[in-house]
C-alpha cells in the first residue's frame, strides 16, 4: 500500500495552480515575481518529494534529482522535466543571490516554463489517479 496524504497533495497542487494564475498579473512587480517564481520551484519539488516518499521511489540527491526521478518513473513527461529543471537551475539565485537577480532574464525563463508548471499539475493528478493501488489519506484526529 502506498501512503500519500491526498488532501495535502491536492492543497499543494492547488497552490501551484494559484501561483500560475497570479503570475501574469503580478510578474511586473519585482518582489511578487521573485516570490511566485521561487515558490513554483519549491512547491513542485515538495510535491515531487511527496510522490517519491509515498510511492517508495529512489532517494533524490538534490532538487533537480527530484524532478528527474518523476520523469524516470513516468509521473511527468520529459518535456515537463526539462522545462521545470531549467527553473530549478536558478533556484540558488533566489535563495543566495537575491540582491543580484537579473529579473529580465529570469522572467523570460519563467514565461517559457509557466505552461509546463500547469502541465506538471495535470501529470501528477493523472499519475496518482492512474495508480491501481489505494492511496491512504492521513488527516488530523477527528477528520
Amino acid at each position: 500500500m502506498y501512503f500519500v496524504n491526498k488532501d495535502q497533495l491536492n492543497a499543494k497542487l492547488k497552490y501551484i495552480q494559484q501561483l500560475t494564475e497570479q503570475y501574469e498579473e503580478n510578474k511586473h512587480n519585482h518582489f511578487a515575481f521573485e516570490r511566485i517564481a521561487q515558490m513554483l520551484i519549491e512547491s513542485s519539488v515538495d510535491i515531487g518529494n511527496m510522490i517519491i516518499d509515498g510511492f517508495i521511489l529512489r532517494d533524490p540527491g538534490n532538487y533537480k534529482d527530484v524532478i528527474d526521478i518523476l520523469a524516470l518513473e513516468q509521473v511527468i513527461s520529459k518535456e515537463t522535466q526539462q522545462n521545470i529543471n531549467q527553473t530549478v537551475d536558478v533556484r540558488k539565485q533566489f535563495v543566495h543571490y537575491y540582491d543580484e537577480l537579473d529579473t529580465a532574464n529570469l522572467m523570460t525563463l519563467f514565461d517559457n516554463a509557466l505552461p509546463f508548471y500547469r502541465q506538471f499539475i495535470q501529470e501528477v493528478i493523472q499519475f496518482v489517479e492512474s495508480e491501481n493501488v489505494p492511496i491512504t489519506a492521513f488527516g488530523k484526529k477527528g477528520d
